[in-house]
């Protein structure tokens, strides 16, 4: 006996004969191997004791993991002789009302009728709520398939592995085993296909798992999820304990790639869709949306194991907000997909549900309860070091030797797809000039062009180097300072703040407003509107202390902190009480300022270059220009705030 051969195969070879109840044409006319492992997975299931029930005149449904398997279950259940009549569960299978007709009539003449199908929604109504019992067909396992080869071959075989046959179907496996070969040549034709198919096509440059950088929480459990399929697909736990998933995040983080990658890594098919488009094609009539839902999954299920993708979920309305003339149509279409997720869950087949949408909250309650959908996971944009993964990613080989960080800091809060665009985008710079991809035109690509001039380029940039100086310095840590223009904004910086904050704590974020004016005035400038913003939320803070908060000389709430403004503008008395307050905290604004005039400079410079600075390079240059690293912020990250000019 071979070393990588099992104990029992010669008693399952000596048995084979005996697989069948009523064999004598099989052992005259040895099997196919389709139909030999159709039969080995029948038996696997318990088919042949159903054979009695057919024979008296019962109804039978058999779940089959896809429609290749019809012909030969069908063909196990005519070999029987029982008598019963087949049907065979496929889409356009003819009028349903006269199909519970004829299943009426067979049942009451004793005929025993058997309903096959990848999905138990396909038979005829009747045949589904009056079947006696129901037949689960399972996916070839890698010991079944090693089985059938044994068999096949009259030898022992090699063992198969789970890699082997993942991803192939009964007909594909089927294909390997072939006449005047051995089982050696069978596996190593299983392995070739299976990583064929495994493999991306010409176009197709889906990273793998591994290969992506990011996501977080979301790309751990995709790959707990692969773990989990190749221990379905060997048979140590059951595809019923295989999740479901909602990826959600902002628009262009990448939850259709993460969708694709895991497909890809699982080894399993893809079948993507997004649910707008039920909505496109065709007439977009109830009928015809309801029809699209069927057919992906039944798609989905046929091709068994494998994950079947929902984009942009949120296209179906919470049926609890829509409105009363819309919601009888939305119910139809909701309550249809609900039950298809029902019954693909129950199924067990290895059928990876997964969704997206960019707005989670919009989602109605009966869709994302455990059982349909069992995680949510958050996918947000990349941070700076994925970023930098990305960009390597496509760039290909290119530029090997470059460190892309620094080229990742001057893009806070990108997504996949913008990466994406300024790479393509690069590479058009540099065909337009007939020259390899450079440094220079992933810059140019990056960093968008500023009509602004130099000076007042340079204006924008001490006033955003002031507010982040003295947010350092008065211990918040700042996520990123940028100068690049955004409509009426010039500038920005970002700041974390506590989630409850004491009077001290709103006193801290007044100066770092007021730090972006007196850093101006400092370099020279005399005041101007540029800082408009920043003494309105000043105000508007200090006001909110005193009338909304309970932080002034009376516990009193006169209004709410988002109206502070209107009342101190009704209010002389306060009006004159804040702006006293104001005044106090700008002079301690322009001495905190003037002791941080080379970090500010240093940070000038910084922003000069290169647009943005990030919160990692900011604290590096305080470090070299400041010395003062200990009061640089916790490592903690409350809320950010955001003072613009």
């Amino acid at each position: 006996m071979s070393a990588d051969s099992t104990a029992d195969d010669d008693a399952f070879i000596t048995g084979l004969d005996g697989l069948t109840d009523n064999g004598g044409d099989v052992a005259a006319t040895p099997l196919i191997p389709l139909d030999l492992l159709a039969l080995i997975a029948w038996h696997e299931a318990g088919g042949p004791r159903l054979i009695p029930r057919m024979k008296r005149g019962q109804a039978l449904m058999v779940l089959v993991p896809s429609e290749i398997w019809y012909d030969p279950i069908k063909a196990i259940v005519d070999r029987e002789k029982t008598g019963a009549i087949v049907f065979e569960g496929k889409r356009k299978s003819g009028d349903k009302k006269s199909s519970d007709a004829f299943v009426v009539e067979l049942l009451q003449d004793g005929r025993g009728v058997v309903g096959i199908t990848v999905d138990a929604g396909l038979l005829p109504p009747l045949l589904r709520t009056s079947a006696d019992t129901e037949l689960v067909i399972p996916t070839l396992s890698p010991d079944l398939v090693r089985r059938a080869i044994a068999g096949y071959f009259g030898q022992s075989s090699p063992v198969v592995n789970p890699d082997d046959v993942a991803g192939l179907d009964l007909i594909e496996i089927a294909a390997a085993i072939r006449p005047s070969s051995s089982p050696q040549a069978s596996l190593r034709r299983l392995r070739q296909a299976s990583a064929r198919k495994a493999a991306p096509g010409p176009v197709d440059d889906t990273p793998l798992l591994s290969e992506l950088s990011g996501y977080g929480e979301a790309k751990a459990w995709c790959l707990d999820l692969c773990a989990a399929l190749d221990e379905a697909r060997a048979g140590t736990i059951s595809y019923g304990e295989i999740e479901s998933g909602i990826f959600f995040g902002p628009p262009g983080t990448g939850k259709t790639l993460l969708a694709r990658s895991l497909a890809r890594s699982a080894r399993v098919p893809l079948i993507a869709t997004s649910v707008p488009d039920w909505f496109m094609r065709k007439t977009g009539h109830l009928g015809d949306v309801i029809q699209q839902i069927d057919e992906v999954f039944t798609q989905a299920l046929s091709q068994a194991p494998s994950v079947l993708f929902l984009d942009e979920i949120d296209a179906l309305p919470d049926r609890a907000v829509a409105d009363a003339r819309s919601r009888e149509w939305w119910s139809s279409v909701v309550s249809a997909l609900l039950t298809r997720i029902d019954a693909c869950r129950a199924a067990r087949r290895g059928v990876v549900l997964l969704a997206a949408t960019n707005h989670l909250s919009h989602l109605d309650a009966a869709l994302t309860r455990p059982g349909r959908f069992d995680r949510k996971l958050h996918v947000p944009p990349p941070d700076t070091a994925g970023l930098a993964a990305i960009l390597r990613s496509h760039l290909k080989g290119d530029l090997a030797e470059l460190d892309l960080l620094p080229l990742a800091r001057l893009m806070p809060g990108a997504t996949g797809a913008d990466v994406t665009a300024i790479v393509k985008a690069a590479r058009r710079f540099a065909r337009g000039e007939g020259r390899p991809l450079g440094l220079a035109d992933l810059h140019r690509a990056t960093l968008p062009a500023d009509g602004r001039s130099e000076t007042e380029r340079r204006h924008v940039a001490i006033h955003e180097a002031g507010h982040a100086a003295v947010a350092l310095a008065l211990g918040f840590e700042v996520a990123r300072v940028s100068i690049r223009s955004q409509g009426t904004i010039g500038g920005v910086t970002e700041h974390a703040i506590p989630s409850v904050s004491t009077l001290a704590d709103i006193e801290r974020r007044v100066l770092v407003l007021l730090a972006g004016r007196a850093a101006n005035m400092l370099m020279g400038a005399a005041p101007d509107t540029g800082a408009a913003n920043d003494i309105s939320e000043a105000t508007r803070l200090l006001t909110a202390a005193q009338v909304s908060f309970g932080l002034g000389d009376g516990l009193v709430t006169r209004t709410s902190p988002e109206a502070a403004l209107g009342l101190v503008g009704r209010d002389l008395a306060l009006a004159s009480t804040i702006d006293i307050r104001l005044e106090s905290l700008m002079r301690r604004a322009h001495q905190l300022v003037a002791d941080k005039r080379v970090l500010i400079e240093a940070i000038t410079d910084a922003l000069m270059r290169q647009q943005v600075v990030d919160g990692d390079e900011l604290v590096a240059i305080a470090c070299r220009n400041d010395g003062e690293a200990d009061e640089l912020g916790s490592s903690a990250s409350p809320p950010a705030a955001t003072s613009r000019v």
